[in-house]
């Protein structure tokens, strides 16, 4: 399973906010700069998270993007679940005609359990006192 850029980007920019919360915004081109993504794709991105009320849009001069709700009170499966399409890894999850008696798509569900409960067991709070100095991942695939 591979979570797409959207979460990678939104989970950064979730802990931009959070690191600024509640005092100030970010604007979207600080965003597209300390994320280095394209500006389009970053509002696009802050438009799905504004929809599930994880962050809020603040217009005028001193605008920009602000957490909706404390940084211990969004989790990283928030913000992934506002951004992906579908975080089921199979279509088994939620389709099996008999899930008593499958086999694999108990596998299928532990795992997607699994994975959930990991996501929602981290805040943006968790991260912030594990990595508040460090800011955000620089990181780029090699290749």
């Amino acid at each position: 399973m591979r979570l797409s850029s959207k979460s990678q980007y939104g989970l950064k920019a979730c802990y931009i906010l959070a690191l600024n919360y509640p005092e100030r915004c970010v604007s979207a081109s600080s965003l597209e700069k300390e994320i280095a993504v394209s500006g389009k794709y970053i509002e696009k991105i802050m438009r799905m998270l504004a929809g599930s009320g994880i962050v809020t849009a603040v217009r005028g001069v001193a605008g920009g993007y602000k957490l909706a709700r404390a940084p211990q009170s969004v989790t990283v499966g928030d913000i992934a679940r506002a951004l992906e399409d579908n975080m089921e890894i199979v279509d088994c999850i939620s389709f099996c005609d008999c899930p008593d008696c499958c086999a694999s798509g108990e596998v299928w569900r532990r795992l997607y359990d699994g994975i959930n409960a990991v996501l929602d067991s981290m805040t943006l709070q968790t991260m912030i006192d594990a990595y508040g100095a460090h800011g955000v991942c620089k990181c780029r695939r090699a290749g």
